[in-house]
């Protein structure tokens, strides 16, 4: 073995959010970094587990994962932890008891943060936190968030890895390679883009509201509005559409196909991100890397995932949010800048560099527990 060589390293993955319609963000998250971590540390030896055992049986994760070779996928019933040297959950759960060190990626903080969100919830939250020897924050926001609700968490054992963007999805297109998606979910362009649930928190009242009064409306630009999530809300902001006349000018999608998102994000004239709470914001990414431009809240995480590309507008001022998106579309000079800031931008975030990081967290993980 070259000296230089990590010794190897056996991890567990708890991989069971992958199966969740619930936690699409969770899912790419580890579609994206597990093929990552196999190309920068193949010193780590990953063993998947999944907490639901129908997955197994049925053979779906081949379609859940397909970059993942069929030898990670074990029935956990039948792989000790014993053998592990770290456990790692990728999503909200770690195992109650274990002499293995563990770890797990804490994506964010909504059931501490948002309202709506019941007592037994957030003390489930709590325990599972303090179980771990060592947490991974997808963003220094996150981090701070973690030590204001449990500030006797040691922070030297509480670490920042922002997610990457996946360069050769998402990169500049030309129109008619994307034509075909676009008629596929009936999306006619020029439109301005929102991709995420239809949740409240994710603010799509903002973009409503902004979009009504801007002059990307007068000029025939449309908004479509892509996601899934709280039919309810739905219901109230389609109404708000009604009230507003714009039922002919905001498209609807439910969801969109994994190979379908970076080409109807590359056509977009821009995207809007008027979120008020993120544990990341990845889109933001993937759309500058994709040389589209947008506009952003100024909450959660958005500033420190925008940085100074694009412009962030209070979540509750449609006059500056519709200001800063007609700026973005419509001078020619401060356009062309930020669309050359966001390919830069994204440059430095890479799928290769998360996983080399969470590597090396993953191996101090075994020295601390």
């Amino acid at each position: 073995m070259d000296p230089h060589t990590p010794k190897p390293l056996r991890v567990g993955f708890d991989v069971t959010s992958v199966t969740s319609h619930r936690t699409r963000g969770i899912a790419s998250y580890i579609r994206a970094l597990l093929p990552a971590l196999e190309a920068a540390a193949p010193w780590v030896d990953p063993v998947l587990f999944l907490r639901n055992e129908r997955w197994l049986r049925k053979e779906a994760l081949a379609d859940l994962l397909p970059e993942a070779e069929r030898r990670w996928i074990l029935d956990p019933l039948k792989a000790p932890l014993g053998d592990l040297d770290v456990y790692h959950g990728m999503g909200t759960h770690l195992p109650r008891r274990s002499r293995t060190p563990r770890s797990f990626t804490l994506h964010d903080l909504r059931s501490f943060d948002l309202d709506g969100v019941s007592p037994e919830e957030s003390s489930r939250r709590v325990k599972t936190i303090r179980r771990a020897d060592r947490i991974l924050c997808i963003s220094e926001y996150g981090r701070g968030r973690l030590l204001h609700h449990i500030p006797d968490l040691p922070p030297q054992d509480i670490e920042v890895i922002h997610h990457g963007v996946d360069h050769e999805r998402f990169r500049p297109r030309d129109r008619a390679e994307c034509e075909a998606a676009l008629s596929d979910v009936g999306i006619r362009a020029p439109f301005l883009l929102q991709l995420g649930s239809f949740f409240p928190h994710k603010n799509l009242s903002l973009s409503i509201e902004s979009y009504a009064r801007s002059r990307a409306r007068k000029e025939g630009v449309l908004l479509a509005l892509i996601g899934g999530g709280s039919k309810d809300h739905s219901t109230q902001l389609k109404q708000r559409c009604t009230e507003l006349g714009l039922n002919e000018e905001v498209l609807w999608v439910d969801g969109l196909a994994a190979p379908a998102v970076p080409l109807v994000l590359a056509a977009a004239e821009a995207l809007l991100f008027p979120s008020r709470y993120e544990g990341f914001g990845l889109p933001i990414l993937e759309a500058m890397a994709s040389g589209v431009v947008g506009v952003s809240s100024n909450c959660a995480c958005l500033p420190e995932i925008v940085g100074d590309v694009w412009q962030g507008c209070d979540p509750d001022d449609a006059d500056s949010f519709s200001a800063a998106l007609d700026e973005a579309l419509f001078d020619g000079e401060k356009r062309a800048e930020r669309i050359r800031a966001g390919l830069e931008r994204a440059r430095a975030f890479t799928w290769e560099r998360c996983a080399a990081r969470t590597a090396e967290f993953l191996a101090a993980t075994t020295r601390s527990g």
